[in-house]
């Protein structure tokens, strides 16, 4: 694809990077127009083609170069699955390519194909579950990883010793008992698949090089915990709530424009200015998580409110899928979950000069007593999938707290529907009016 049609600047780290980790905490279906995506457990690759092609826009190939040739990174999707304690593991190795017996003999560790591919990796970590549409596998890790310099030494010697057995002639006795952290992994479709090797007659089987699972798994979790920052308090603040804590860091900041923010604070503009600065403001760096709102299952969310109270517009949900819907009850829906998350509203007001300023932070979860009209709305939804009618939608009219419209680019953007032609992408909201006298409440107006 040219360059002037890709949504990033493939000559920029900080551009593919950007773009890259928009992925984050979202699914394929939510970010690309993917539609049907082969099981891993069927066709191995098919995720990591799948990004490839309808994300970064090129075409899966099994170069020797990176992915990102033009600045030397190397794109890898990797599973990682939840054991028992609900502890990250990785589900598999991480291959990174293919061993060419007659070639590798002639390289030395520090030039070969293998660190022309894992020297600077852009890690794409995602949650595996048993019996879920790959396409909905939740992407838990974006990130760009370099081998640490302190497990170089083991690499190195484990990649010499596969090395060695083929200049020895005896790749066919190559195991992955043999290396700590790097293993030359069987890799064939066909187990009974041999192939030649230069020092012998004797065939052996394709291998690849590949990281072990046991040390992705503590390569992961240690990029996982490392994103993961808490709000440092000073003094005064340990005893502190966690809203106490967010607004005493805020209240300093209000009735600031967020160019201003951004200016006092020393941000660039981007489109996610707001969280950044939220981010800013607690102290907290750009890429990590906040470790207090991982622990409340809190989601910052930017609202901004008209000179009346009301927000300027509706908050929207990612779109749901139509087949999903029409098989998921309410309470084992997205959607339901959803409102059980609690959101930091980050609030800013429009002033009369037509300027949005900070205002307030307020956190907020939906009320016991406002779910069954969500679920009326939800139901109605459902209803209208299960019979063909999913280009019906419940009007902001039509219930109090929520409603259904369209949330694709276009109107090419659709999707399909178990009982009928494709539909444009819709997804719920929460009605802008019902949120303006939630906004009031927990604010105590």
């Amino acid at each position: 694809m040219d360059q002037d049609k890709l949504p990033y600047d493939k000559f920029s780290v900080d551009s593919i990077m950007v773009y890259a980790e928009r992925l984050e905490g979202h699914t394929l279906r939510e970010m690309t127009d993917a539609a049907e995506l082969q099981s891993p457990n069927r066709r191995r690759g098919a995720f990591g083609n799948a990004v490839e092609q309808y994300y970064f826009k090129y075409k899966p190939n099994s170069s020797q170069e990176p992915d990102f040739p033009e600045v030397g990174i190397e794109l890898k999707t990797t599973p990682l699955k939840r054991d028992k304690s609900g502890r990250y593991v990785a589900k598999e190795r991480l291959v990174v390519n293919m061993i060419d017996y007659d070639t590798v003999v002639n390289e030395d560790f520090e030039r070969s194909h293998f660190m022309q591919k894992a020297s600077r990796v852009l890690l794409i970590s995602y949650l595996w579950e048993n019996d879920v549409d790959p396409l909905d596998y939740k992407i838990v890790l974006v990130d760009l990883w370099e081998i640490p310099e302190v497990d170089l030494v083991q690499m190195k010697l484990d990649w010499e010793t596969v090395v060695d057995k083929v200049r020895a002639g005896h790749a066919e006795d190559i195991s992955g008992s043999d290396t700590v952290y790097l293993e030359a992994c069987t890799k064939a479709a066909d187990s009974s698949k041999r192939r030649t090797q230069p020092f012998s007659p004797v065939l052996a089987k394709p291998r690849a090089w590949a990281l072990k699972a046991s040390y992705m798994t503590a390569v992961e979790n240690e990029m996982i915990d490392r994103r993961r920052q808490g709000i440092k308090r000073g003094a005064g603040e340990k005893d502190m709530g966690v809203l106490e804590l967010v607004r005493s860091r805020f209240e300093p900041y209000f009735g600031l424009s967020e160019e201003e923010l951004a200016q006092r604070l020393g941000i660039s503009k981007s489109k996610d200015l707001c969280a950044r600065i939220t981010k800013r403001i607690l102290g907290v760096d750009d890429d990590a998580e906040i470790d207090e709102f991982v622990k409340a299952g809190i989601k910052p969310k930017t609202i901004r409110l008209r000179a009346n109270g009301t927000p300027k517009e509706s908050v929207s949900f990612p779109a749901f899928d139509y087949y999903k819907l029409a098989e998921t009850d309410f309470e084992d829906s997205d959607f339901y979950s959803y409102l059980q998350t609690k959101y930091l509203f980050v609030l800013y007001e429009i002033d009369g000069g037509g300027t949005y300023r900070l205002r307030d932070v307020a956190l907020w979860q939906m009320p016991d007593v406002d779910i069954p009209e969500a679920r009326r709305c939800y139901e109605q939804m459902r209803e209208n999938v299960r019979r063909g009618r999913a280009d019906v939608s419940v009007g902001v009219t039509e219930n109090r707290c929520c409603h259904v419209r369209p949330h694709g680019h276009n109107k090419l953007d659709v999707r399909p529907q178990p009982y009928g032609p494709p539909v444009t992408k819709k997804c719920f909201w929460l009605n802008a009016k019902y949120l303006a006298g939630e906004i009031a409440r927990v604010r105590g107006e």
